[in-house]
Protein backbone atom coordinates (compact mmCIF):
# COMPACT_ATOMS: atom_id res chain seq x y z
CA UNK A 1 0.00 0.00 0.00
CA UNK A 2 2.73 2.55 0.71
CA UNK A 3 4.39 1.71 -2.51
CA UNK A 4 1.32 2.08 -4.02
CA UNK A 5 0.45 5.97 -2.34
CA UNK A 6 4.55 6.66 -3.05
CA UNK A 7 3.87 6.05 -6.83
CA UNK A 8 1.06 8.34 -6.89
CA UNK A 9 2.32 11.32 -4.97
CA UNK A 10 5.52 10.66 -7.76
CA UNK A 11 2.79 10.76 -10.15
CA UNK A 12 1.46 14.23 -9.14
CA UNK A 13 4.22 15.80 -8.43
CA UNK A 14 5.84 15.12 -12.70
CA UNK A 15 2.25 16.13 -13.31
CA UNK A 16 2.63 19.34 -11.50
CA UNK A 17 6.16 20.59 -12.68
CA UNK A 18 5.39 19.44 -16.34
CA UNK A 19 2.32 22.41 -15.54
CA UNK A 20 4.10 24.47 -14.68
CA UNK A 21 6.45 24.28 -17.60
CA UNK A 22 4.00 24.31 -19.82
CA UNK A 23 2.27 27.54 -18.16
CA UNK A 24 5.42 29.52 -17.69
CA UNK A 25 6.33 28.92 -21.32
CA UNK A 26 3.25 30.58 -22.55
CA UNK A 27 3.48 33.66 -20.22
CA UNK A 28 7.21 34.38 -21.75
CA UNK A 29 5.23 34.09 -25.03
CA UNK A 30 2.49 37.05 -23.79
CA UNK A 31 5.56 39.29 -22.71
CA UNK A 32 7.81 39.00 -26.18
CA UNK A 33 4.59 39.78 -27.50
CA UNK A 34 4.31 42.89 -25.73
CA UNK A 35 8.45 43.56 -25.96
CA UNK A 36 7.97 43.37 -29.73
CA UNK A 37 8.74 46.92 -31.72
CA UNK A 38 5.38 48.81 -32.78
CA UNK A 39 5.42 48.78 -36.91
CA UNK A 40 5.56 52.43 -38.17
CA UNK A 41 4.08 53.31 -41.26
CA UNK A 42 6.94 54.41 -43.76
CA UNK A 43 5.24 57.15 -44.92
CA UNK A 44 4.02 59.26 -42.33
CA UNK A 45 5.84 57.31 -39.52
CA UNK A 46 2.85 56.89 -37.34
CA UNK A 47 2.69 54.02 -34.88
CA UNK A 48 0.36 51.25 -35.96
CA UNK A 49 -1.93 49.76 -33.02
CA UNK A 50 -2.81 46.12 -33.52
CA UNK A 51 -5.42 45.28 -36.65
CA UNK A 52 -4.17 48.18 -38.45
CA UNK A 53 -2.21 47.24 -41.25
CA UNK A 54 -0.27 49.23 -44.59
CA UNK A 55 -2.48 49.58 -47.48
CA UNK A 56 0.17 47.86 -50.24
CA UNK A 57 -0.13 45.94 -53.87
CA UNK A 58 2.05 43.22 -54.12
CA UNK A 59 2.33 41.73 -57.92
CA UNK A 60 2.58 38.46 -59.00
CA UNK A 61 3.99 35.81 -59.11
CA UNK A 62 3.73 35.18 -55.57
CA UNK A 63 6.25 32.30 -55.43
CA UNK A 64 9.39 34.11 -56.06
CA UNK A 65 12.03 35.37 -53.41
CA UNK A 66 12.15 39.25 -54.95
CA UNK A 67 8.31 41.07 -55.88
CA UNK A 68 7.40 44.29 -57.19
CA UNK A 69 5.52 46.02 -53.79
CA UNK A 70 3.59 49.16 -54.22
CA UNK A 71 3.02 51.08 -50.55
CA UNK A 72 0.00 53.80 -50.66
CA UNK A 73 0.01 53.89 -46.79
CA UNK A 74 -2.11 53.37 -43.53
CA UNK A 75 -5.04 54.19 -41.95
CA UNK A 76 -3.82 57.45 -40.47
CA UNK A 77 -2.73 58.90 -43.78
CA UNK A 78 -4.38 57.15 -46.61
CA UNK A 79 -7.28 57.48 -48.42
CA UNK A 80 -6.95 60.70 -46.49
CA UNK A 81 -4.45 62.42 -44.03
CA UNK A 82 -5.20 62.88 -40.44
CA UNK A 83 -4.70 66.10 -39.29
CA UNK A 84 -0.82 66.48 -38.08
CA UNK A 85 0.12 63.87 -40.29
CA UNK A 86 2.46 64.34 -43.14
CA UNK A 87 3.52 61.28 -45.74
CA UNK A 88 6.94 61.92 -46.34
CA UNK A 89 9.12 59.31 -48.68
CA UNK A 90 11.92 57.99 -46.31
CA UNK A 91 14.38 57.88 -49.40
CA UNK A 92 13.83 61.64 -50.47
CA UNK A 93 12.59 63.24 -47.52
CA UNK A 94 10.16 65.02 -49.61
CA UNK A 95 6.32 65.55 -49.16
CA UNK A 96 4.55 62.33 -51.48
CA UNK A 97 0.86 63.41 -52.57
CA UNK A 98 -2.04 62.07 -51.85
CA UNK A 99 -2.40 60.02 -55.25
CA UNK A 100 1.53 59.26 -54.78
CA UNK A 101 2.77 55.76 -53.34
CA UNK A 102 6.00 54.03 -51.89
CA UNK A 103 7.76 51.88 -54.96
CA UNK A 104 9.32 48.94 -52.65
CA UNK A 105 10.74 45.28 -52.68
CA UNK A 106 9.28 42.16 -50.69
CA UNK A 107 11.99 39.77 -50.25
CA UNK A 108 10.13 36.17 -49.16
CA UNK A 109 12.61 34.78 -47.53
CA UNK A 110 13.21 31.00 -45.94
CA UNK A 111 10.21 30.04 -43.16
CA UNK A 112 7.59 32.20 -44.25
CA UNK A 113 9.39 35.74 -43.15
CA UNK A 114 9.22 38.76 -45.38
CA UNK A 115 11.51 41.70 -45.33
CA UNK A 116 10.15 45.01 -46.94
CA UNK A 117 13.26 47.31 -48.76
CA UNK A 118 11.66 50.83 -49.42
CA UNK A 119 13.13 52.14 -52.95
CA UNK A 120 11.92 55.36 -53.19
CA UNK A 121 8.29 57.56 -54.13
CA UNK A 122 7.03 58.48 -57.43
CA UNK A 123 9.27 61.57 -57.92
CA UNK A 124 12.93 59.88 -56.54
CA UNK A 125 12.62 56.41 -57.94
CA UNK A 126 11.83 56.19 -61.58
CA UNK A 127 10.84 52.93 -63.04
CA UNK A 128 13.52 51.43 -65.97
CA UNK A 129 11.74 51.16 -69.35
CA UNK A 130 13.38 48.19 -70.66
Amino acid sequence: MEYLLMGLAVCVIVFLIAWYIKFNQKQRKKSHVKEKQHVKCPLCDTNLFVGENIISKIYRPMNVPDQLMLISGCPHCYPKCESGVKRICPVCRKPVAQNQCLTARLFNKALGKKHVHVVGCSNCHKPRAD
